[in-house]
C-alpha cells in the first residue's frame, strides 16, 4: 500500500528566481529531478529549500511524466511561503539520531525521504513552524493516532463511504485530489466520511439547498436524522458535485453504503451497491453465494424495478437509455480505509439484469456445490473506467419520469441500516442552451497500478477457454 511522503526540492539562485516568477504568473512550478517512484494517487509534500539553506516554502507535489533519461518531472502547486525562519540545519539537529543521516542527506542534496524520515521530519516541522499545520498536520503521529483508535467497524464504514464519494466524483468529472486531504482532527468518532474534508457543509447550507431542492428524493433526505453534506467544484472545468451522506445509525452500526448518483442534466439516477469479495489462494478474490443479505436486497431491487416499469419514458432525446435498469453491483476486495489515497478500488461492476443470469450459470459452481464469482468466470464486466464513461453520458439509468419515485428506494435502504451516499451533479448550463456531452473512447482497462504509473498505459487482456 502506497503511503504519503515528502520530496525535498533544492533550488539554486537562478532556479529560485524562475520559481518566484512562476508563482506570480500561475501559482504552478515544475522541475526536472532525478528519477523517483511515488504513486500519483497518494499525497506528496514538497519542501522547497533555497540556496541559503533555508526552507522557504511548503507545497503539494506530484510526480509527472519522464523529464529525460533517468529524470522525473516534479509538479509543484498549492505553494505556501513559510513565515518561520527554518533552516535545514535546524531540521537535521531536531530529528532523532536514528534517522538523522537520511534526513541530512535529503535536505542537503534533495530527494525523496524514507518513510521513517518522513514521519520524524513532519512532526518536527509542524512543531517548529506552526503555520504548516494546516497543510501537513494530517500526517503527524498525533493525528494518525486518532485514526488508529477507531474501531474496525467504523473504519470499514468510512472506507465504504469514501469509495462511494470517490466514484461519484469520477462520474461528475471532478478531480478526486481533495479526498487525500481527509483528516480526523478530534478524538470523537466522525458522523460520516465527509466530516474529515474541508469541503464539508451543513445540510442546510444555502448552496446545498439550492443544488438539491428540485431533485427527486431531497425531501426524504431532509428528514433523515443524521446527515452530512459536502460541495465539490473542479476549478478547471467548473463541474460541481453536491453530496449528502445520510443514515439513521451511528457509524459503527451501519451495515454498508449505497451510492445514488443523479445526473440532473439528463434526469437520470444510477444506483450502486458494494459487495466484498474474500481472498482466495487460487482465484485472488471470490464472492461466495447464495448469500441471505444479497438475496433480500435483490428482491427489493426487483420490486422497485416493477414500479419503474409502470412509468413510460417521454420519447425525448435526453430520455434515451441503452438500459433503464439503474442497479449495479460492484464486487471488489474488502474496502480498506486509506485516507491518504484518492484511488478507486479495483473491482467488477455488474448490472443487476446480468447478475440474475450470471448467478444461475453453472460456470460459477464451486468444487463443493456452492457458487462463487471470480474474475476467471465472470466472462465480462465493467471496470472503473468503463463504468464512468457509460454513466457520465447517462447511457444507462432511470429515465426522466422514473426518477420521480426514487424516494421509495431511499427509504428501503435506510430501513436496512445502510447509509446513503446521495450525489447530485447539478445542471449548470444556461437556460435554452444544450451542451453536448462527449465521452472519449476508453478501452476501460484500469488494471493494477504499477510503480511506474507516470505514463498512460494500455493493457489488453485476451482470455482463452
Amino acid at each position: 500500500m502506497a503511503k504519503p511522503n515528502a520530496y525535498v526540492l533544492r533550488l539554486d539562485k537562478a532556479r529560485a528566481e524562475v520559481f518566484a516568477d512562476a508563482l506570480n504568473e500561475s501559482g504552478f512550478f515544475a522541475e526536472a529531478v532525478p528519477s523517483f517512484s511515488h504513486s500519483r494517487n497518494v499525497p506528496l509534500v514538497c519542501f522547497i529549500v533555497g540556496s541559503q539553506g533555508r526552507i522557504t516554502h511548503i507545497a503539494s507535489g506530484r510526480r509527472g511524466v519522464n523529464a529525460g533519461t533517468k529524470q522525473s518531472r516534479l509538479n509543484v502547486n498549492d505553494v505556501e511561503p513559510l513565515k518561520t525562519r527554518l533552516t535545514v540545519q535546524k531540521v537535521i539537529n531536531g530529528v532523532p539520531a536514528r534517522n538523522r543521516k537520511v534526513v541530512a542527506d535529503r535536505f542537503r542534496n534533495g530527494g525523496l525521504l524514507t518513510p521513517k524520515a518522513f514521519d520524524e521530519a513532519i512532526d518536527l516541522i509542524v512543531r517548529l513552524a506552526p503555520e504548516t499545520a494546516k497543510s501537513i498536520d494530517r500526517f503527524t503521529k498525533t493525528t494518525r493516532g486518532r485514526l488508529s483508535r477507531l474501531s474496525d467497524e467504523a473504519r470499514e464504514a468510512l472506507g465504504q463511504q469514501k469509495e462511494a464519494v470517490a466514484t461519484a466524483m469520477s462520474l461528475a468529472g471532478i478531480d478526486r485530489a481533495p479526498l487525500r486531504e481527509w483528516a480526523l482532527h478530534e478524538d470523537a468518532v466522525p458522523q460520516s466520511f465527509l466530516d474529515g474534508l474541508s469541503e464539508s457543509r451543513q445540510r442546510e447550507d444555502e448552496m446545498i439547498v439550492r443544488d438539491l431542492s428540485m431533485v427527486p428524493g431531497y425531501e426524504f433526505i431532509r428528514r433523515v436524522p443524521n446527515a452530512s453534506a459536502a460541495l465539490f467544484q473542479d476549478e478547471e472545468t467548473g463541474n460541481r458535485l453536491t453530496v449528502v451522506l445520510a443514515n439513521r445509525l451511528p457509524l459503527e452500526e451501519q451495515t454498508g453504503t449505497d451510492l445514488i448518483y443523479y445526473n440532473e442534466r439528463f434526469k437520470s439516477f444510477v444506483l450502486v451497491q458494494y459487495k466484498a469479495m474474500e481472498a482466495d489462494d487460487n482465484e485472488g478474490s471470490i464472492f461466495r453465494f447464495p448469500e441471505k443479505k444479497l438475496s433480500e436486497e435483490i428482491e427489493r431491487m426487483e420490486a422497485f424495478l416493477e414500479e419503474l416499469r409502470k412509468l413510460e419514458e417521454s420519447g425525448s432525446t435526453d430520455d434515451f437509455r441503452l438500459n433503464n435498469d439503474p442497479f449495479f453491483l460492484k464486487f471488489c476486495p474488502r474496502i480498506q480505509f486509506e485516507p491518504d489515497s484518492s484511488a478507486l478500488t479495483k473491482g467488477m461492476y455488474i448490472p443487476l439484469s446480468y447478475w440474475k443470469r450470471l448467478s444461475e450459470d453453472d460456470a460459477l459452481l464451486g468444487p463443493k456445490g456452492g457458487r462463487r464469482l471470480a474474475y476467471s468466470n465472470v466472462r465480462r464486466y465493467f471496470d472503473n473506467s468503463a463504468f464512468v464513461s457509460m454513466v457520465k453520458g447517462a447511457w444507462v439509468g432511470t429515465c426522466v419520469d422514473q426518477s420521480a419515485v426514487i424516494e421509495q428506494w431511499m427509504q428501503a435502504i435506510i430501513e436496512t441500516g445502510r447509509s446513503i451516499t446521495f450525489a447530485v451533479k447539478p445542471d449548470d448550463e444556461p437556460d435554452g442552451e444544450k451542451e453536448t456531452v462527449h465521452i472519449a473512447p476508453d478501452l476501460g482497462l484500469d488494471g493494477i497500478e504499477s510503480e511506474d504509473d507516470a505514463e498512460e498505459l494500455i493493457r489488453v487482456i485476451i482470455e482463452r477457454d
